[in-house]
């Protein structure tokens, strides 16, 4: 398991996705995130897995 995590501040930034969508996804459980505190966090193997649910592919 990866010890890295995201905000969705971090990911918003990351896929230019406004954070009330990305909650959306987390309450539809589209995106696996944990709330601690006051945030959500993501998990890099769960980002890593919902960007590649989407077929988007880094073409850099």
């Amino acid at each position: 398991m990866s010890d890295k995590f995201y905000t969705l501040k971090d990911i918003s930034s990351l896929l230019q996705t406004p954070i009330p969508y990305l909650r959306k996804l987390i309450k539809e459980h589209k995106l696996k995130g944990k709330f601690l505190g006051r945030h959500y966090i993501v998990s890099d193997d769960e980002l890593k897995r919902f960007i590649s649910s989407l077929g988007v592919k880094n073409e850099r």
